[in-house]
């Protein structure tokens, strides 16, 4: 997956291992070192972040994120699918492994 491609909702990202993610008090951060870049997430947006490890799916992230009181109605696989294509275009997650897809 190179930054332009498109994601899929099976593929397994995974965020850099560099890029640090703190919560502040209005939300979460992720800082990219390498960059010295500082990128403001939702608190939905950083449960992606956290759910990038390389196992779950974007679908199995976004029927996660349907458990979670107030996200019923919403279309949480476009949403997740939007996020992850964010942090992609931002460089924030791992390449992925052509052999693994």
């Amino acid at each position: 997956m190179s930054e332009n491609d498109t994601i899929s909702s099976e593929e397994r990202p995974r965020g850099r291992g560099s890029v640090l993610c703190r919560e502040v008090d209005d939300g979460f951060i992720l800082y990219d070192p390498g960059k010295g870049k500082v990128h403001s997430l939702n608190p939905t947006a950083a449960f992606i972040w956290d759910a990038l490890d390389g196992k779950l799916s974007i679908r199995n992230i976004s029927e996660s994120l349907e458990e979670i009181p107030g996200a019923e109605g919403s279309d949480t696989l476009a949403d997740v699918l939007k996020t992850v294509e964010n942090f992609q275009n931002e460089g924030l997650l791992e390449p992925s492994d052509p052999l693994s897809e």
